[in-house]
């Protein structure tokens, strides 16, 4: 029994000491433990406290970096002249689609329709040259710069490079886009100047069928009007021609043929070009085979008063002007007083109705105007006068060429006077041709095509008087052209002695009682002027010289009481002068 009690004793002890054991052991463990990961947490902290230092310095180097690289930017875009880096944009424009099919279609073509298409050429092309002139400054400043030694300018250069890769062209962004605004797909349109080029070159491609047809109808529109212009180029190019030469013509009707050349060139021609309706049309040869032959006849003419200008500029002309002085100076008097009787007999005339360019009515202003001959005694009139005056002509001479019936009875006394002075410029004209017989001896070398072409500029440049046919035989005329140029018509109104007597006449019945009293006398005829001429026995009554001693000497009559003084044209008031005491004379009273 009592070993049994010491045997549960002993187990008893031995188990509280398993159990003491087994606690002091869990404690020493339990406080092993715990100093370890007191070292272990304090490592860890170290470790964190470490890794965040290093992450603080390296935001801090980033900012840095970043900071120097912001720096660097700003000094260089200072050099370079730029407001900020996005002068070239990734993008110039973004276009969005709800379709993965509207994406694969859209185009350059379909962005151009939407965006107004050729309107929009010189935004696209605005933008593409602001581009090109960023991307040569930048492509300059990469070729040489003063910042390569700048640690951060490789990456500035390949900042460069990106925004150059933009510099290609007009940047469209296509983005595929969900109802719910999510991005399923993108799609980038560079639109070069190449692109635009060829639009413009070629409308049509951006067209649909309906605008296609127009484009068609407005080119060959265009392309008409552009013929018509080269063609009225043509003609413009003649009429400068002429009217650059026309001053020059020397010979006798030659500006005349030219206003007659000139006159057909647009009357064949002008309103022609206007009629023409399609650029193949076989008309167009003839206007211009016509052309071309009008522009060689007018060719031919100045070339002919070229050839004769020549002649009189050259030392053969200077020989036979100098082997004829001593003849002309002992006429050169008589000359230049009949020149000066030429030059003022137009002042006799009434009133000169003029016209100035001849102009072609052009709605486009294409045809240029062309210096007319201007005729003094022209009267440009409608159709209804032209005809009146057809039937009438006396009395619409009186209306358009003597217009003031205050001035009658001054035109009166012109009117006698010219028809005095038109005989006398026909006996000096027969005189001169009588002087120029005398001068055959010294023409000899003179080449025959000057005095066939312009006999009466020869002798004018010799110092002769030229009285000009038109002179003597002055006439008043009516033109009627019709609006388009289309129709002309003219008719003469010559001033015969007989014409101007009747002129006179009408002229005296449309005055008041008292001024024709004033103004009736009798008027100096060929009739009287002859028989005042043998009455004094071809004698000048002054210095007693007579056309006996001198067969080529001018013998005038004279008013011995002059017409401004009250004298009148009648037997006893009239004698024969010489044309050197006539001229002396002038209106004085001879004792």
């Amino acid at each position: 029994m009592m070993t049994l009690s010491i045997l549960v004793i002993g187990i008893a002890i031995l188990l509280v000491l398993g159990v003491v054991a087994y606690y002091t052991t869990q404690v020493v463990r339990q406080r092993w433990e715990s100093g370890v990961l007191d070292r272990e947490y304090e490592r860890m902290a170290e470790k964190k406290k470490l890794l965040e230092e290093r992450k603080r310095e390296e935001r801090e180097r980033k900012d840095k970096e970043e900071y120097e690289y912001n720096v660097l930017k700003s000094n260089v875009l200072v050099a370079l002249g730029l407001e900020d880096w996005n002068a070239i944009p990734q993008y110039d424009e973004c276009v969005t689609v709800y379709s993965q099919i509207a994406l694969n279609n859209y185009d350059i073509v379909k962005f151009l329709k939407e965006h107004g298409g050729v309107a929009t050429f010189e935004k696209i092309e605005n933008s593409i040259k602001e581009k090109k002139a960023v991307a040569k400054i930048l492509r300059e400043f990469l070729e040489q710069n003063e910042y390569e030694k700048y640690f951060q300018y490789g990456r500035l250069k390949q900042d460069i490079q990106n925004i150059l890769y933009n510099a290609n062209g007009y940047r469209v962004s296509v983005r595929y886009t969900s109802v719910e605004g999510n991005n399923l797909g993108h799609n980038t349109l560079v639109i070069t100047q190449e692109c635009i080029n060829r639009f413009k070159n070629n409308p049509t491609l951006l067209m649909d069928k309906t605008e296609y047809n127009s484009y068609l109808k407005e080119q060959q529109r265009k392309a008409l009007a552009q013929k018509q212009h080269d063609f009225y180029e043509r003609v413009n190019g003649v009429i400068d021609y002429a009217n650059e030469n026309k001053e020059t013509l020397i010979i006798k009707g030659s500006q005349e043929r030219l206003d007659a050349l000139i006159a057909s060139l647009f009357d064949r021609t002008v309103n022609s070009i206007k009629k023409v309706k399609t650029t193949d049309s076989e008309e167009w040869e003839l206007i211009a085979n016509y052309i071309s032959e009008i522009k060689g006849d007018i060719e031919k003419i100045v070339g002919e008063n070229r050839r004769i200008l020549e002649y009189y500029q050259s030392a053969d002309f200077q020989r036979v002007k100098e082997s004829c002085e001593t003849l002309m100076s002992t006429q050169r008097e008589f000359n230049e007083y009949i020149t000066q009787k030429a030059e003022s007999i137009s002042q006799l005339f009434g009133k000169r109705v003029t016209r100035g360019e001849t102009v072609n009515e052009d709605e486009y202003a294409y045809i240029r105007p062309y210096k007319k001959t201007i005729s003094p005694f022209v009267a440009e009139v409608s159709a209804a006068v032209f005809a009146s005056a057809e039937n009438n002509p006396l009395e619409y001479v009186v209306k358009y060429f003597y217009p003031n019936n205050d001035r009658y009875p001054e035109q009166i006394q012109k009117l006698q006077l010219l028809v005095e002075e038109l005989e006398t410029l026909k006996e000096a004209k027969q005189i001169i041709e009588n002087y120029k017989a005398e001068y055959q001896q010294y023409l000899g070398d003179v080449p025959d095509y000057v005095m066939k072409e312009d006999e009466a500029g020869f002798y004018e440049r010799l110092g002769f008087a030229n009285i000009d046919e038109r002179v003597l035989e002055v006439e008043y005329k009516f033109a009627y052209t019709s609006g388009g140029g289309k129709v002309g018509r003219s008719f003469p109104f010559p001033m015969t002695e007989e014409n101007i007597v009747e002129v006179i006449e009408l002229l005296e019945g449309k005055l008041t009682a008292k001024a024709f009293a004033q103004e009736q006398r009798a008027l100096m005829t060929k009739k009287l002027r002859e028989h005042i001429k043998e009455r004094d026995n071809f004698t000048c009554c002054n210095c007693g010289n007579s056309t006996h001693v001198e067969p080529n000497l001018l013998l005038e009559i004279d008013h011995i009481i002059p017409v401004a003084k009250g004298g009148y044209t009648e037997e006893k008031n009239l004698q024969t002068l010489c044309w050197k005491c006539n001229r002396s004379k002038s209106d004085k009273i001879l004792a």
